[in-house]
């Protein structure tokens, strides 16, 4: 049986973060911090640049061990502990239940949309974007505080969005199985939901899920 990897991205009332926050402390705090620091982190920001990720295949683009590297910093990243997995399902519930400004979902087959986009984004630009890789809780004046980097990362020029839709698909191809995702809609939906929730106060979370 295949995996399908997730993101969703949606709008909170603030005072249900709040909760979050009193109701599971650890896994909160976990959830919403930036990568603790590490050699591969090191590695992803400072060297990545010179690797080579994918090689070409017989029938797609064939992850070399650099592109290994980075999914397993992305996935050593996020916790999968008995109080996060209950905090991410407290969450869902509370986020909006179909897509729209306040929600955003992305699936790939055999994939990680988040990572993806990361990937594509590259290191400096991706630094901007909140949380670990995908996983970010954030209360409403926060998501006020984050909104302009998160903008600087995602509102891209043509020849860039040009260059990081690329990157998504070639990355959801070579690591998953799913070279046909939206990668336009993974561009836009977390910026889309953030201008939401600053518009009506709202905090916001994102979480990366596997089913």
């Amino acid at each position: 049986m295949s995996a399908t990897g997730f993101w969703v991205v949606g709008a909170v009332p603030d005072p249900e973060i709040s909760r979050i926050r009193r109701v599971h402390p650890d896994a909160a705090a976990a959830h919403g911090a930036a990568p603790a620091p590490s050699a591969d982190l090191e590695w992803w920001r400072r060297q990545s640049a010179s690797e080579v990720f994918f090689e070409e295949g017989p029938h797609c683009p064939a992850p070399t061990g650099a592109a290994r590297r980075f999914a397993d910093l992305v996935d050593a990243a996020r916790s999968d502990s008995a109080a996060a997995e209950d905090m991410r399902d407290d969450l869902l519930r509370l986020v909006p239940q179909r897509e729209g400004e306040g929600l955003f979902c992305a699936a790939a087959r055999k994939g990680d949309p988040a990572a993806a986009l990361a990937w594509a984004l590259g290191p400096a630009s991706a630094q901007h974007l909140p949380g670990r890789f995908g996983d970010f809780l954030l209360d409403a004046a926060q998501v006020q505080a984050v909104l302009p980097e998160a903008r600087q990362a995602l509102a891209l020029e043509p020849a860039r969005r040009a260059e990081v839709t690329a990157r998504v698909g070639l990355w959801l191809d070579g690591m998953g199985d799913d070279a046909g995702h939206d990668a336009g809609k993974l561009i836009d939906g977390p910026l889309e939901v953030l201008r939401h929730a600053a518009r009506t106060g709202s905090g916001a979370v994102g979480m990366a899920l596997w089913y």
